[in-house]
């Protein structure tokens, strides 16, 4: 009687995953992906070696609480879309409860390369599903080339290339949710992820707000500070031999800040101690979108990594704030007459 249940409850909540998602070419719902949280520390121990200290504690190191409101409260989804030619992977979590206001929508914009900095379950719980929690829609792309090993079907990682149009398509899909409120979209991007977003805010003007956690701004300073990633970006960026200088500042927000959207409000957030991206880039943005009176703030977390790992409530609750504040209400203003 227990299976007939537990059968009968995942064919309501694929179809419920279905209306709640239309336009994406497929969809599976986390209920049925990992129906229970000892599943899920199994599977996760399936690739922790046995030695470690991880393997032992992960009952401990998995948000066991987030895994349970996120399968009781949110709508959460492995998706997949069509973008340009190819099909793209993404995550989509909103809440479960009926609003009679629709929801403004979280683009999230990862970090890393290719399969590296892919979004599993356990980053959905711990990133993803609190936003959710907050009465927002989140997307989360993994961009194409996140499956290296079937790239006719998925593509290929650009750095910041065609792959953006990734980021276009999803917002375009967002916007057509039942629950969405296409007057309130933001991008978050972290590392790699903020210059997708720069990227994709250059040539929108839909976009309510940014917030962007260690970005690089300039890569062609950047570069000589981290000369490893010139095998990353040789083996991702198309021409990158014959067109180094363009192809690098084609993706440096500080070679064309003034054609973001002049009026798009933008955090910019970093980690003092951050060794992976130099924190003079944030600083150097917010002073070149100063410059241009632009909509910017600067936050610096002192002692913080480049991911701000002992902040993450902090950079959380700010970027939640700085989104709320630049929120389009549904009050309209009433002219005199």
């Amino acid at each position: 009687m227990k299976l007939f249940w537990f059968v009968l409850l995942l064919g309501y909540h694929a179809q419920s995953t279905a209306q709640s998602w239309p336009g994406f070419a497929k969809q599976q719902s986390c209920l049925e992906l990992y129906p229970t949280y000892q599943q899920l520390v199994d599977e996760v121990r399936s690739y922790t070696p046995w030695y470690s200290m991880d393997h032992w504690l992960l009952p401990w190191l998995l948000p066991k609480q987030q895994f349970e409101v996120t399968q009781q409260q949110l709508n959460c989804a492995q998706l997949e879309y069509q973008s340009d030619t190819l099909l793209v992977q993404a995550w989509g979590l909103q809440p479960h409860s009926k609003s009679t206001k629709k929801r403004p929508v979280i683009i999230y914009n990862r970090g890393g390369n290719a399969a590296l900095g892919r979004l599993d379950f356990v980053s959905v719980l711990r990133q993803l599903s609190p936003l959710a929690q907050q009465g927002f829609i989140v997307l989360a792309s993994q961009y194409r080339g996140s499956v290296p090993k079937d790239q006719q079907t998925y593509g290929k990682d650009q750095f910041g290339g065609a792959d953006v149009n990734d980021i276009h398509q999803l917002i375009e899909l967002a916007k057509k949710l039942p629950e969405a409120d296409a007057n309130n979209i933001f991008l978050y991007g972290i590392s790699r992820g903020g210059i997708m977003s720069y990227l994709t805010a250059r040539q929108r003007d839909d976009i309510r707000a940014m917030a962007i956690t260690g970005a690089p701004v300039d890569l062609v300073t950047e570069l000589p500070r981290l000369p490893e990633m010139e095998l990353i970006f040789r083996s991702l960026i198309p021409n990158y031999d014959q067109n180094k200088q363009q192809e690098l500042q084609q993706r440096s927000v500080l070679y064309w800040a003034e054609e973001l959207p002049a009026t798009l409000p933008i955090l910019l957030m970093y980690g003092a101690e951050d060794q992976r991206v130099h924190p003079d880039n944030s600083q150097r943005l917010a002073a070149k979108l100063t410059e241009l009176q632009r909509p910017v703030k600067l936050i610096e977390f002192t002692d913080a990594d480049h991911l701000l790992t002992d902040y993450k409530e902090q950079e959380r609750e700010a970027m939640l704030q700085w989104f709320r504040q630049h929120q389009q209400t549904e009050q309209k203003v009433v002219t005199a007459p």
